[in-house]
């Protein structure tokens, strides 16, 4: 099941990632694990320009840990729901694929890198860190892993214009979505989107406001 976590990096891999397990535990584990973020992110602002650099601060010892599970298909409907929202000529799936690559729109997008998609770090990135740029890094993680790195504060405005421009959801209606089903193969193709945007935009706000990484995890 997917989840998105919004707090510092070293809470996210002490509770080992979206599975919540196989990390080094709790907020001890996280103390143990914050010099090891610190130094990948003094790497990662050497490797980048000055003006998203001087961005990319912000307090790894915050006490701030918020996690929104997304069921098993809300990130992948969501993203689809983005894609399919900038071709409104042609119709939205019934059904939530396993992953998005089984969709033809989804891989004619993503052949074209997303280019010119309003909602790109929605539909291209797993990471977002405290900032305001435009521009997506693809960097190895903390842990190894690769990742499409956007911003927490663009995260938030491409949200926002997906809800203007398809849903028209105010933010209670939004809060409800969060308990809808999210079955991959369901029918439910709009409330599985429903539920991972409501999941995005919970973790972003926070991500917004307390100034700290959001994380989508598998």
């Amino acid at each position: 099941m997917a989840g998105v976590w919004a707090g510092p990096l070293s809470g996210w891999y002490a509770r080992g990632g979206a599975g919540g397990g196989g990390g080094v535990g709790g907020a001890g584990g996280a103390a143990r694990l914050r010099s090891g973020v610190e130094a990948w992110r003094a790497d990662l602002r050497a490797s980048v320009g000055a003006v998203i650099a001087e961005q990319l601060v912000w307090d790894e010892g915050a006490a701030v840990a918020g996690w929104w599970e997304l069921g098993d298909a809300g990130w992948t409907a969501l993203r689809l729901f983005a894609v399919y929202a900038e071709r409104p000529e042609v119709e939205m799936p019934d059904v939530v694929p396993a992953v998005p690559e089984l969709d033809r729109v989804w891989r004619e997008a993503a052949d074209a890198k997303f280019a010119r998609s309003v909602y790109g770090q929605v539909v291209a990135c797993s990471v977002w860190l405290p900032g305001d740029f435009p521009a997506t890094l693809r960097v190895p993680m903390p842990d190894g892993e690769v990742a499409e790195v956007g911003s927490v504060v663009v995260l938030g405005q491409q949200l926002k214009w997906l809800n203007a421009r398809t849903f028209a959801a105010d933010e209670v209606a939004v809060a409800a979505w969060g308990g809808l089903p999210a079955v991959v193969g369901g029918s439910g193709f709009l409330d599985a989107a429903r539920r991972g945007f409501a999941g995005l935009w919970a973790a972003a706000g926070v991500g917004v406001r307390e100034g700290v990484p959001v994380v989508v995890g598998a």
